[in-house]
């Protein structure tokens, strides 16, 4: 192919990567930004078109290494750091994910990206009235793309989980209902690191409950577990998808309904059976 008509080609498939991630066909963008990259390996503009696809569809490393490639020729190519700075934290690289947010908001202090990891960073510090200034800041920026937190009193979230656990308890049969009375629940504003990390790759910082225990179909024939099994549920990060008490409790029912399969070790289709998915 010609060095002309390669460069039309690229550009061609560049163009239509990027009409792809905004119509959010995800897959379609990441197809489109892999072949621009193997006709231009060196091309920074496929690299990024890639890694935006990448992201959009939780593939954080291969999205991060496309990103630091892309910062050792422009290393102060703002849209790049926001966004490895995103895949840092998701990869639960917390204070590298802040270092590069960091120089980013250095550059761009406007940028309402970093502003807005640099709050989840922040938070997860337990510096919370410094991370919300950082999601108020986002927010002033672009107020459609990031919402401020919604922030639950303790008596308004423990309504709010009572009746999402009994709503979830009454789908349950009779048996696994009593199972499920074994459990112990526990609200936490946050994932601790150390459990995010328990897995392989690391559980997502954002998620909003976790069952920690021993799935009861796994234990048949074992001695009994020395901790209790026990489901956490993270109101912060609860707090910033759920901007009133209604979708809360929805979302609540939805956490609760698969970490409690998950002990009682029923699988997708199960869940979905029993009005629990």
């Amino acid at each position: 192919m010609g060095q002309p008509r390669a460069a039309r080609r690229h550009e061609e498939l560049i163009r239509r990567a990027q009409d792809a991630l905004d119509a959010e066909q995800f897959g379609e963008a990441e197809a489109l930004g892999r072949r621009a990259l193997m006709l231009r390996p060196e091309s920074s503009r496929a690299r990024q078109v890639l890694a935006s696809a990448l992201i959009e569809q939780g593939e954080f490393e291969e999205a991060a290494r496309l990103l630091e490639q892309n910062l050792e020729a422009e290393p102060d190519d703002v849209p790049a750091l926001a966004d490895l700075g995103l895949c840092y934290f998701e990869m639960c690289r917390f204070g590298e994910a802040e270092a590069v947010l960091g120089r980013a908001l250095a550059l761009d202090p406007d940028d309402p990206q970093a502003c807005y990891w640099m709050a989840l960073c922040v938070e997860r510090r337990g510096e919370y009235r410094a991370a919300e200034e950082c999601f108020r800041r986002a927010h002033e920026i672009d107020p459609e793309a990031y919402p401020m937190p919604t922030r639950f009193g303790g008596g308004t979230f423990a309504r709010a989980l009572a009746e999402a656990l009994a709503e979830t308890r009454r789908h349950l049969p009779p048996d696994a209902r009593r199972k499920a009375d074994q459990l112990r629940f526990v609200v936490r504003d946050l994932p601790r690191e150390s459990d995010l990390l328990d897995f392989d790759p690391p559980l997502d910082p954002c998620l909003y409950g976790l069952y920690v225990g021993v799935p009861l179909p796994e234990r048949r024939g074992k001695a009994k577990p020395r901790r209790p099994d026990t489901i956490y549920i993270y109101k912060r990060n609860l707090e910033r998808f759920c901007h009133d008490e209604e979708t809360l409790i929805r979302e609540l029912r939805l956490t609760l309904s698969y970490e409690i399969g998950h002990y009682l070790g029923y699988d997708e289709e199960e869940l979905a059976q029993r009005g629990l998915a």
